[in-house]
């Protein structure tokens, strides 16, 4: 080689020299190879002038060649360089080179009075042979310089060892628009469960690829590579008519999935057209805009939000919510909280994984969900698998819950059936108002009294009349009401009490189910209330939610839930949860009703108001909601707790 085959800037050997070489190389023999891309080249020549980039330029080939004076330096063009080692090179050996050319170039060797971060990444191809062209040898190469680039920078990748997913990257990128056409993407649905109630909140959509030879892809595999070469915008299409189609069905049907939590790129984000096609998508399929929650993933918060931002308004102000998921992969979207009308966000798997380990990450998620919760969002968690999870995310306020503890995503058919037999619920009601007689207000059921004494009274409000008990020995003067008031399997109930005498392991309201019971004492030994569920068979004996003692001739709302699917109960006084219990044991098919007492203790003496079933769990909220309700009616007879209530409430 001569030196009209040097570079005239750095005085390494040019791209048309490596091919020279490569070709006088014996077929068979051995060799590896680097391939360097300096990082934020392009800022140095934009801020000090190509002058300073040529300098910066020389530099990085002095520590090429002084990193590995064995090897052939090759300077491709521009910003990138190429390295090839003839002979005898362990992996550990090359890996060592790359580290220390990478940590000189960090350190600026040679151009320190740049400001500019330069750092280096770097592509190995270890023990080729001599054989196939030199484009595929420089192709391989390039390739793991760009995952290294593409994964953080200022690294070093093995193509060996990402060989196979790169692989799989060619074989997604030939076969995607022949699978779009052939129906090979299939959705799934995942449901998102409330934390409190076990209630529906989203059913969010996932993406399966069902390639040939019975390979299946998920989302996680092959929407990375679609958002870089462009074809999501595409496949979002079709996901957002499939989404849309869907719903159509199930208004045909008189049923309903919900709203569905849609993910969409930032490529059709962008794309002036979508607000048009959702209009006219809208008025095909007859779908409204609070059926559907764009969830726009966290890494779409790169560069050029400003467009990002209003294209995200201009859904908004059609209707649509906005939420943002994979929160915790990079955090690029926690400085957009306070300037986007976010409806929700939800929090990576792996970094729940992660963070959940330890006491330190719970801390930090404790702090997560506080600051989304203080910014009015519904917070939500991905990928949850067990049950002390469950219950240290929804004791922290975590609204929802989707992840393997619930359900791994379901085709359209079985997402059906798991809606209908384990998630939908009609929201109804059953209020009695004690308006001088037992009947509830739409005269369904029917109490009946076992004893004497009892009064109908003025109650909580003018809405309200009361119950008053005078007391009595066991099971005496109560109230008894027909068990179809506790039909669901879940249930909260709410009620007003203002005890008259704290008489110790008085019950107000009992249920009795066929070898199970549970009861709510305004007063036990010690100063609290306690709601006890308790199971003939159960080797443990009674669950107990112990929390404040209700004060005497003062009127005190009470609420009980009971979650079947998760088997937890809560406790609520005067709109805020007291306590919970978890493991509780089945409480099927309720057999007697009985309010002012129960067959074990003496009876309750005071006034009962405002008595409401729930046939399905209500949240934190939504009896904070109730609470203020009764507070705000005419009449108001209690005092109002507003210590620890949110002024938006």
């Amino acid at each position: 080689m001569d030196s009209s085959n040097r570079d005239y800037l750095t005085g390494l050997y040019t791209r048309q020299e490596l091919y020279r070489l490569y070709q006088s190389m014996e077929s068979g023999s051995c060799f590896h190879f680097m391939f360097l891309d300096i990082d934020n080249f392009k800022n140095v020549n934009d801020v000090y002038g190509h002058n300073t980039g040529d300098l910066l330029l020389k530099a990085v080939a002095r520590i090429l060649k002084d990193s590995a004076p064995t090897s052939f330096a090759i300077r491709l063009g521009g910003d990138e360089f190429v390295m090839l080692f003839t002979g005898s090179h362990s992996r550990e050996q090359l890996c060592e080179i790359a580290e220390n050319i990478i940590s000189r170039i960090t350190a600026k060797e040679g151009f320190a009075h740049i400001s500019t971060y330069i750092s280096a990444s770097v592509g190995i191809l270890y023990h080729e042979t001599v054989s196939g062209s030199l484009d595929d040898i420089l192709l391989k190469s390039d390739m793991a310089m760009y995952y290294a680039k593409s994964h953080g920078k200022g690294q070093y990748i093995v193509f060996n060892d990402i060989a196979k997913s790169v692989f799989s990257e060619i074989e997604m990128e030939q076969k995607q628009t022949l699978a779009l056409e052939n129906g090979e993407f299939e959705i799934r649905y995942l449901p998102i469960i409330s934390a409190q109630t076990s209630r529906l909140r989203l059913s969010q959509v996932r993406l399966y690829w069902k390639m040939s030879e019975h390979t299946i892809k998920s989302q996680e595999e092959f929407l990375p590579l679609f958002e870089k070469n462009g074809f999501i915008r595409q496949l979002d299409n079709w996901v957002i008519q499939t989404v849309f189609s869907h719903l159509a069905k199930y208004h045909e049907a008189s049923e309903h999935i919900g709203k569905v939590g849609l993910r969409i790129s930032r490529h059709s984000l962008l794309d002036t057209k979508l607000p048009d096609m959702l209009i006219s998508l809208m008025y095909t399929y007859r779908v409204e805009p609070y059926e559907i929650d764009f969830q726009i993933p966290e890494s779409a918060f790169t560069r050029g939000n400003r467009e990002l931002i209003k294209a995200m308004q201009k859904l908004k102000e059609m209707g649509f919510s906005i939420s943002v998921i994979g929160v915790g992969s990079d955090f690029k979207s926690l400085i957009y909280w306070d300037k986007l009308a976010l409806d929700s966000i939800i929090f990576d798997s792996d970094y729940l994984k992660n963070t959940l380990s330890s006491g330190r990450g719970r801390q930090i998620i404790k702090t997560l969900l506080s600051m989304g919760r203080e910014l009015k969002m519904l917070v939500m968690a991905d990928g949850i698998t067990t049950k002390e999870d469950v219950l240290f995310l929804g004791g922290c306020g975590c609204n929802a819950i989707s992840g393997p503890y619930y359900s791994e995503p379901l085709d359209l058919k079985h997402y059906q059936d798991y809606v209908k037999d384990k998630i939908n619920h009609n929201d109804e009601k059953t209020e009695f108002h004690f308006a001088n007689n037992l009947s509830s207000s739409d005269n369904a059921l029917c109490g009946k009294i076992i004893g004497s004494n009892i009064q109908f009274m003025d109650g909580i409000s003018n809405n309200w009349g009361s119950l008053f008990f005078p007391g009595g020995s066991f099971g005496e003067n109560v109230v008894e009401l027909p068990p179809a008031a506790l039909a669901e399997p879940s249930f909260t109930v709410c009620l007003w009490l203002k005890p008259l005498k704290s008489t110790s392991w008085t019950s107000v309201f009992y249920a009795r189910y066929k070898s199970s019971f549970c009861s709510f004492s305004p007063y036990v030994i010690g100063g609290h209330n306690i709601y006890r569920i308790s199971e003939d068979t159960d080797a443990n004996g009674f669950h107990d939610i112990l929390s404040r003692q209700l004060h005497e001739k003062e009127w005190t709302f009470v609420c009980i839930t009971y979650d079947d699917a998760a088997a937890i109960s809560r406790t609520y006084i005067n709109g805020r949860k007291a306590g919970y219990c978890s493991d509780l044991p089945a409480l099927p098919a309720c057999r007697q009703i009985l309010l002012g007492g129960d067959p074990f203790q003496p009876s309750y003496e005071g006034y009962l108001s405002g008595l409401i079933f729930f046939n399905y769990i209500k949240s934190e909220e939504e009896i904070a909601e109730l609470y203020q309700s009764f507070c705000n009616e005419p009449g108001f007879a209690g005092k109002k707790e507003e210590f620890w209530l949110d002024g938006d409430l």
